[in-house]
């Protein structure tokens, strides 16, 4: 690897430089000095608890869960539709490369199927389980790395993925501390959309460093939007018909975790690391948690508490590991 491709751990992971011209490396480690520390930090800050509503404004949501993914990644998409159609970007889009264009398209499909089997999944078993489950990328993004970029897991990194293996399974198959009514088949979804999440991340990851946060954003919620749709066609689900607060909910949704937690988190990816960020991600179970038990009443039961312990810590091995 060239020399111009290093960086600081905290900062771009230097395994991104592959399949990039060292000069293009060189120009994202100079924009890190235009960024501080604190305003890294606050904008994280923001993300994070952004993205933690997320889970609670779709519980108190009365739509179906189709409809909700539906309406959140389209009101998303209508807000950014004007930066879509500039100029600027649409030239950044046409520069991209075809596989990198293929890339784009497949991130936003694991997008689009990340949001309906999430949100489905809070339909079914509580906040904690689901959030705690779907934040389980990470170990998929691990065990898919030999297939799809040739590393090998180093013994440690098989330890971590066992243990939040171990993890999931305590929360996935335990006492849900919700009362819903199909906790095992909400797990599995929330299971489902991690593994999405995990294709959204790795297909994208090379495609965001040749794009603004904002083209990037745009084009993979086009992607979801279109899985999304067909999947409210082929269900029959309402596209309308909802009641005011749904509306408003659907914008809350839109605005905060969607415009403002993932764009926050997919802007931070140009001057962090993948990992570095992933583990920040790991507040987001916790902040959800907070907010079920302060605004829903929903305490986690005792294996939640205990199998998401499990599952975050083996979360951090993989990680740190991976640095």
């Amino acid at each position: 690897m060239p020399a111009e491709c290093t960086a600081p751990m905290w900062i771009v992971n230097p395994k991104d430089c592959l399949g990039r011209s060292c000069l293009e490396s060189q120009s994202i480690k100079t924009s890190v000095k235009d960024v501080s520390f604190v305003h890294l930090l606050i904008v994280l800050c923001a993300g994070i608890t952004a993205i933690s509503a997320s889970a609670i404004l779709i519980r108190v949501t009365k739509a179906p869960s189709l409809s909700i993914a539906f309406w959140r990644v389209t009101i998303s998409a209508l807000v950014l539709l004007p930066l879509w159609l500039s100029p600027a970007r649409r030239r950044a889009l046409k520069d991209l490369s075809l596989t990198q264009r293929w890339q784009l398209l497949a991130s936003g499909i694991c997008l689009g199927v990340h949001f309906w089997a999430w949100i489905t999944s809070l339909a079914y078993t509580s906040v904690a389980a689901s959030v705690l489950l779907v934040t389980t990328n990470p170990l998929w993004v691990g065990l898919l790395s030999p297939w799809l970029v040739g590393e090998r897991l180093a013994w440690r990194t098989w330890l971590g993925i066992g243990l939040a293996m171990l993890g999931a399974a305590i929360v996935a198959f335990g006492d849900t501390g919700g009362g819903q009514s199909a906790p095992l088949l909400g797990n599995a979804l929330a299971l489902l959309g991690a593994f999405a999440a995990s294709g959204f991340l790795l297909f994208g990851r090379n495609v965001r460093v040749a794009l603004d946060v904002w083209s990037y954003a745009s084009a993979q919620l086009m992607g979801a939007w279109c899985v999304l749709a067909i999947g409210m066609l082929a269900t029959s689900s309402p596209f309308v018909g909802f009641q005011w607060s749904d509306w408003g909910l659907f914008l809350s949704m839109a605005l905060l975790p969607q415009l403002v937690g993932h764009n926050s988190i997919s802007w931070s990816l140009r001057y962090l690391r993948a990992d570095t960020v992933s583990v920040i991600l790991l507040l987001e179970p916790i902040g959800a948690a907070l907010l079920a038990l302060l605004f829903l009443a929903e305490w986690p039961g005792m294996s939640t508490f205990v199998g998401g312990l499990c599952l975050l810590v083996g979360v951090i091995v993989v990680l740190r590991r991976s640095q």
